[in-house]
């Protein structure tokens, strides 16, 4: 008996799988990877500027891919792919993008202030991220924004 039910599974005709099926609706996700990378980087960047993790001592990759719910790797390649950055350096655009906003409201702060309203532990991360992406120091950048304040004062 148990001869021939080996035989009959060997000789078992193979079952023909069923098509997959296209995404139906929005929330489904897309096929191609594309999409699903920038639908990825979307959400990473609502969460950046929803929520302000980068304020947070410490912050990390790994919290921020357990807050939307990525794999730390995949999300790390698809930052590095849409920003053009490596994870330190896109939180650090979001930490100078803050600072700029924080002294726009309050011109009378001086930088040591911004860097540790920003996020930032250390002037010479700060210094040195802020003329990546600005072109110009955080103190040069401060006086130019004051004048321009002044300007439209009068």
């Amino acid at each position: 008996m148990k001869k021939l039910n080996l035989l009959s599974c060997l000789f078992r005709k193979k079952r023909k799988k069923k098509p997959v099926k296209a995404a139906s609706s929005a929330t489904d996700y897309p096929l191609d990877r594309a999409a699903t990378d920038q639908l990825l980087y979307d959400r990473c960047c609502r969460y950046m500027v929803e929520k302000k993790p980068f304020l947070v001592e410490g912050f990390s990759i790994r919290d921020l891919s357990y807050a939307i719910m990525a794999n730390k790797s995949y999300l790390s390649r698809t930052i590095n792919r849409y920003a053009g950055k490596n994870f330190r350096q896109y939180v650090n655009y979001y930490r100078i993008m803050y600072a700029m906003e924080v002294y726009r409201q309050n011109m009378g702060l001086r930088v040591i202030d911004l860097m540790e309203l920003s996020g930032f532990h250390n002037m010479n991360s700060f210094q040195e991220s802020f003329r990546r992406i600005m072109g110009m120091s955080p103190g040069m950048w401060c006086a130019i924004t004051r004048r321009k304040s002044m300007k439209k004062k009068k």
